[in-house]
């Protein structure tokens, strides 16, 4: 399982790249370079933030819930903690990209 977080951004941590962010609770905003992270819109507390375009490979651990769709356009919904799943259509290696 890859536990890599380098593409994982904190509450308070500047925005690099201006683009849509997804949270760790699934909620998305646009962000502009330079300007902090913000809190969780949902919880009003402190979270993690990845881009949106990121990909997610099998066996990589959930780290914002939401759905997601493979390669192959099958959709799936993911809760934090879970690992992304092999595509349910052929069972191989694929990528999750966040809806």
């Amino acid at each position: 399982m890859n536990t890599d977080t380098k593409d994982l951004h904190n509450t308070n941590e500047t925005v690099e790249e201006t683009g849509n962010y997804i949270c760790a609770a699934g909620e998305s905003r646009t962000l502009q370079s330079g300007q902090p992270f913000p809190e969780c819109p949902r919880t009003y507390e402190p979270t993690t933030w990845r881009h949106a375009e990121h990909l997610h490979p099998t066996g990589d651990k959930v780290t914002e819930a939401g759905q997601y769709v493979d390669e192959d356009g099958q959709e799936m919904s993911f809760g934090i903690g879970q690992v992304f799943p092999d595509c349910p259509k052929t069972g191989q290696d694929t990528l999750w990209k966040h809806v």
